[in-house]
């Protein structure tokens, strides 16, 4: 994850540095408050954003409680961006790997009323993508979304029609979010990014601000992404 912007329209993070209770030299994670007796601050996992501090723009190292046998400072620290009211730019990950495309969803039978793409060999109520979003990735209806209303094998339903019909062959990319919803996301291995292919496992944690949707002329596949806001957040108004 990577700071956009903040919604007091401050565009200039605010960072400041802690002592952290694990190893970690990914960029972009998150990190949660410091747990009862423990060092410092705690990676967040891939579903828990509860008692967020931010994310961290910089290595902490390898982190060991024990003395230096050479005296030096044996505690390891790392850079946080704390805005509370921060928005974070999200990958969204065809997998919970990294890095991984958003897998295109081929049309096999045509619309007659934009309403209904059809996608053979495809079940999009498992996990269920309903209330997430559908985007045109190739063909008539290439770069508009709509949000999904109702999901089956083999066919994704929308409430608002696409533009236009779409055609056998056409392609689609989706996942299970979508923008002004809260949720609990579940990100990727390191954290950085939301796993497009898992369902919501509950609400409120995180809030999807806006989404940038691309299509394959923009590469969308591996270049679409969710603009996040942590809910809860330490320095924020809504502490636990």
């Amino acid at each position: 994850m990577e700071f956009a912007y903040s919604l007091d329209g401050n565009s200039v993070p605010v960072l400041k540095r802690y002592q952290v209770a694990a190893t970690n030299t990914v960029l972009g994670r998150y990190y949660l408050k410091a747990a009862d007796g423990g060092v410092g601050v705690v990676l967040g996992g891939t579903t828990d954003g509860t008692d967020l501090i931010g994310v961290n723009v910089d290595a902490a190292g390898t982190y060991a409680a024990g003395q230096n046998t050479d005296g030096s400072d044996n505690a390891k620290y790392t850079t946080i961006i704390v805005n509370p009211l921060a928005v974070y730019r999200a990958r969204l990950s065809g997998g919970a790997t990294d890095g991984t495309a958003l897998t295109e969803r081929t049309v096999t039978t045509a619309s007659t009323d934009g309403l209904t793409v059809t996608h053979s060999g495809y079940d999009s109520s498992s996990p269920d993508l309903d209330e997430g979003v559908i985007w045109g990735y190739r063909g008539t209806n290439a770069g508009v979304y709509r949000k999904i209303t109702a999901t089956a094998n083999g066919s994704t339903t929308v409430i608002l029609a696409f533009p236009r019909d779409d055609a056998v062959g056409d392609t689609y990319l989706l996942a299970p979010i979508y923008p002004t919803r809260s949720i609990i996301a579940q990100t990727t291995t390191n954290n950085t990014e939301i796993d497009a292919t898992a369902a919501i496992s509950g609400d409120v944690e995180m809030v999807v601000v806006e989404m940038l949707l691309n299509d394959s002329s923009m590469d969308g596949a591996r270049k679409s992404y969710a603009y996040i806001q942590f809910a809860d957040n330490l320095f924020g108004a809504t502490i636990t």
